[in-house]
């Protein structure tokens, strides 16, 4: 059977300015895959985590998204930093998501206020919904930015270090909520990480940055590659 290749990058070579940091990049992501990009720091996976957002464009070759339209992307960034002369509620964090959904000048429909709603529902948080950003845990701060990425009602979800900077038993919780959302959502997921030994087991498809080189497949194999270690 055909499975639907979502991202697809061929021939890249990433970098900033025209400098490559990655060269001859090939691979490509099945439709409601859940994939995680790791390696150690530096080794361009920001970089490459970039590109794929559009947020900068591959020194040469091509990223294609599906066979059709581009797919919407929800982001949850590494760190988000709200200025605290800004007094920002959980709610109104998690709404920004749908500002690309409403005219200018206009105030937040109805509709899309039940969509906040239900955000903060599929990650816990619909209690704190008026409570301010800055005085959530870090952990409850990473689930919020989670709803906001899918106000946007995303196609794929990609997350940057998502479980770095919080304790062990967040990395849990957010870990699972993450997996609950790509099944119920029927997500697309690509996640980075350095956590490399904070993954659970279920997780099966890596690509692996090593020696300038992106290699792909399942955890075990991956693990056994460049760490010696077994699942």
């Amino acid at each position: 059977m055909h499975t639907e290749n979502c991202i697809t990058l061929q021939d890249v070579t990433i970098g900033y300015h025209g400098n490559p940091v990655l060269r001859d990049v090939n691979f490509s992501i099945r439709k409601g895959a859940f994939t995680v990009l790791v390696g150690p720091n530096g080794s361009g996976k920001t970089t490459l985590f970039k590109t794929i957002l559009r947020l900068i464009p591959p020194v040469c070759g091509s990223v294609i998204y599906g066979t059709g339209a581009h797919p919407r992307l929800g982001y949850v960034p590494q760190r988000m930093f709200l200025d605290e002369i800004y007094p920002f509620t959980a709610g109104e964090v998690v709404s920004m998501g749908t500002f690309g959904q409403i005219k200018p000048f206009c105030s937040i429909s109805k509709t899309s206020r039940l969509l906040v709603e239900q955000c903060l529902k599929d990650v816990g948080l619909l209690e704190q919904k008026r409570q301010l950003f800055s005085q959530l845990s870090g952990g409850q701060k990473q689930r919020i930015l989670i709803a906001r990425a899918l106000a946007t009602e995303p196609d794929i979800l990609l997350l940057d270090e998502p479980i770095t900077g919080v304790d062990i038993f967040a990395q849990k919780i957010i870990m699972e909520l993450i997996s609950q959302l790509h099944k119920k959502h029927n997500l697309t997921v690509l996640m980075v990480t350095h956590e490399i030994h904070s993954l659970p087991h279920w997780i099966n498809e890596l690509l692996w940055i090593h020696d300038n080189k992106l290699n792909l497949g399942n955890m075990a194999e991956m693990l056994s590659m460049f760490t010696g270690l077994k699942t």
